[in-house]
């Protein structure tokens, strides 16, 4: 029996649309980006509308496609006009939309159906039992937490038929992915609710010192 080999999509993120269409023109298959509400890159030249619906157009051209990562962790209120903001999502032919909170994905799956939604890497996911859970909730990617290590990774492969997604390169998270802390101590920056500093990325120095 021949086993037939599906090649890797290639996902890139872009920040403006510029980068968005240097990313598509270059051979990405797919591009995420931020919007101006529900993102975790709240400093960034996130997208409004009409701009995701140029890049939509412009990625269809190439056959790309587009998401938007909707990856805050909310909080009470945070979710105040998000099955608006979704369906508008859908209607201008966002491809899908990445999501950690369960609020934000149950507002998503009853508020815009038809709108494809995918697990962040926020959200932790280490294990194929947790693929199962979120197939099961009509999820149909996940993109695995970073801590999870290439011997893992073609062990979930095995287990389950759910679209698996990897980061190879980016951030390097302190704690599990979506749980860090480490932008909050250092920036008073909360790093769950988009105002993440990168102190992952800052250069350090190292000093042996006497406790």
């Amino acid at each position: 029996m021949t086993k037939t080999l599906k090649r890797p999509e290639v996902l890139s993120p872009a920040g403006t649309l510029e980068k968005l269409k240097v990313a598509v023109q270059y051979g990405a298959d797919a591009v995420f980006i931020g919007g101006q509400a529900y993102g975790l890159r709240s400093r960034a030249g996130n997208f409004t509308f009409e701009q995701m619906e140029e890049g939509v157009q412009f990625a269809a051209k190439y056959g790309a496609k587009v998401y938007v990562a909707a990856n805050m962790v909310m909080h009470e209120g945070n979710e105040a006009g998000a099955g608006e903001w979704f369906r508008k999502l859908r209607d201008i032919g966002i491809a899908a939309v990445i999501v950690s909170d369960p609020a934000l994905i149950m507002i998503a799956a009853t508020e815009a159906p038809g709108l494809e939604i995918h697990l962040s890497t926020q959200a932790s996911a280490t294990n194929y039992e947790t693929l199962e859970f979120w197939k099961e909730l009509g999820l149909t990617r996940v993109v695995l937490a970073r801590e999870v290590s290439m011997e893992e990774l073609a062990e979930i492969r095995k287990r389950t038929d759910v679209e698996i997604e990897a980061f190879v390169h980016g951030a390097m998270c302190i704690s599990y992915s979506g749980r860090c802390t480490l932008s909050n101590h250092m920036s008073m920056r909360d790093a769950n609710r988009g105002g993440c500093s990168q102190s992952c990325r800052w250069k350090y120095d190292l000093y042996d010192m006497p406790f």
